[in-house]
């Protein structure tokens, strides 16, 4: 491993540490919020439903209050009588602030002994809540001293005996001692909120106070049973994170709050040890790469100049077989063109030197593209087949011939496949040129190249010339070479005659393949 190896190693581990501490920390917290959420939701439900309980209560003493004055006289409901009864049923409960019956206009009609005399009902507070739908309007009956202070819950009343306003009244000990079984720490809060944002009483002995709108419960309370949210409080200061319950169908929400720098002190005693960890995980491997990197670089050196040593080695024995593979190629080759020239004699008792010029020509190039492919041991043939229809070698400029390609790219073969099919390609267009076209007419050769399948092409030369007669000796003694190289290259020659030749080969698509040097020297290639 190079240097920048162990430094990305050592950077990778303090990258992961720093992502796992951050992954961890961001989890962590959330389930803290999460499980402090769902305590808080707990914590509330219990408010809401001891305050429903309470709450009920008073309504249940108000309907018995209701049952008693039903067959009385008329002057019944301002008789001692009825306020004996009044005091009998605050009696029953040790936390009645007392229990009394006003007018419509707000003047107290009946009342208990422990009634507050000094006690004005808030009328017209209570009118804008019966227009806005409530039933039950619970309020707060505030004395100079705030332990004093009393919960009032109102429900007017209309039937035969008469009609008025029933208020039953709670002292807060009884309701602040539960509060503050529910938040135990002073920086907890736990509250009961009017839903038009009169925070009524807190688990502190205070004053009410009234939120305004815009307030953050406020805001959260909107179209919710239940729910949680983040504020500063604006009692105390405190940043806390609300849990809040709504109350049965009373305009009444049940809050719990805890300090959110108590969750943040439970948040890092679960995130620290896992730092920690972490920390000590990339120091380990921080140190454990260094003494890695000390120990390899006593030995990289002496590896790599041994890997030299054996590439250089390969390399070295990789061209001499390649310059025996050459050699063994270009022999065979020029055997090739011997035996060409041999039969050219024994057929016309002469050398017909542009037929021996497009041959020699036809092996140049397929040895020039095996040179230009470097280390690969194959050629295109379509470029091969390109190239041989362009040169002046086989088609003189002089000539009035058109030839047309049309050639598929991507055929490649090797060279075993490449010099007899070049030769044969070559051997067709000189045909053509030579003959198709006497008397220096003008012409057409069309040379097309296409794959039949995966593992077969085919090349088509055509003219449009005099085509082939029984007569022609020279051009068929031609073909009689072409159609050795054809068996050479283990292809297959069609020709079809009408409007000109046609010469179809189809041959198979063959890489390289290994040549076995013979240990002896080779003898000739007879022609």
């Amino acid at each position: 491993m190079k240097s920048a190896h162990f430094t990305g190693l050592r950077v990778g581990a303090a990258v992961l540490a720093l992502c796992g501490m951050a992954i961890w920390a961001i989890w962590s917290w959330n389930e803290e919020i999460a499980e402090l959420e769902n305590q808080g939701l707990g914590k509330s439900r219990l408010i809401a439903l001891y305050a429903d309980r309470l709450i009920q209560t008073q309504l249940i003493l108000q309907q018995a209050a209701l049952r008693d004055l039903k067959g009385q006289p008329p002057g019944y409901l301002r008789s001692q009588a009825f306020a004996s009864f009044l005091t009998a049923i605050e009696s029953a409960q040790s936390s009645s602030g007392g229990l009394a019956v006003h007018a419509l206009d707000g003047s107290q009609i009946a009342a208990g002994a422990l009634y507050p005399r000094d006690f004005r009902f808030p009328l017209e507070e209570f009118r804008q809540a019966r227009e806005a739908g409530t039933r039950v309007f619970i309020g707060r009956f505030e004395t100079p001293d705030p332990v004093e202070d009393r919960i009032f819950v109102a429900a007017d009343f209309s039937d035969e005996s008469g009609e008025g306003i029933f208020v039953s009244m709670l002292t807060l000990g009884a309701i602040r001692a539960f509060l503050q079984q529910i938040a135990p720490q002073p920086t907890e809060a736990a509250s009961l909120l009017r839903t038009d944002g009169f925070l009524m009483l807190r688990r502190n002995v205070s004053r009410p106070i009234m939120l305004p709108p815009s307030a953050a419960a406020m805001q959260n309370l909107e179209g919710h049973v239940a729910g949680s949210y983040r504020t500063v409080a604006v009692s105390d200061g405190i940043n806390r994170l609300y849990a809040f319950t709504r109350v049965g169908d009373l305009p009444l929400v049940a809050t719990y709050g805890a300090p959110v720098s108590e969750i943040r002190a439970g948040w890092l005693w679960r995130v620290v040890p896992i730092w920690m960890f972490l920390a000590l995980l990339a120091l380990f491997i921080y140190v454990l790469s260094g003494r890695i990197r000390r120990a390899m670089e006593m030995n990289v050196e002496a590896l790599e100049t041994r890997q030299k040593l054996e590439a250089t080695q390969k390399i070295a024995e990789q061209r001499a077989r390649l310059m025996q593979e050459l050699s063994h190629r270009v022999k065979n080759n020029l055997a090739l063109v011997l035996a060409l020239v041999d039969r050219q004699i024994r057929l016309r008792g002469r050398i017909e030197g542009p037929e021996l010029k497009g041959r020699i020509l036809a092996i140049a190039e397929v040895h020039s593209m095996l040179f230009a492919a470097g280390e690969r041991y194959d050629l295109d043939f379509g470029r091969l087949v390109d190239r041989l229809s362009v040169s002046e070698a086989l088609v003189p400029p002089e000539s009035r011939i058109t030839v047309e390609r049309e050639v598929e790219d991507g055929i490649r073969i090797g060279p075993d496949s490449a010099v007899p099919l070049a030769l044969v390609a070559a051997e067709l267009l000189t045909n053509a040129v030579k003959h198709a076209f006497p008397d220096g007419r003008p012409g057409r050769i069309c040379v097309q190249l296409s794959r039949l399948d995966p593992d077969h092409a085919r090349l088509m030369i055509g003219d449009d010339g005099v085509g082939v007669t029984s007569g022609e000796g020279t051009r068929r003694s031609g073909l009689g070479i072409v159609e050795a190289l054809v068996e050479q290259a283990d292809a297959v020659l069609e020709r079809q005659d009408g409007g000109g030749t046609r010469f179809l080969l189809t041959f198979p698509i063959r890489g390289h393949t290994v040549v076995q040097l013979p240990a002896a020297a080779p003898s000739r290639m007879a022609s």
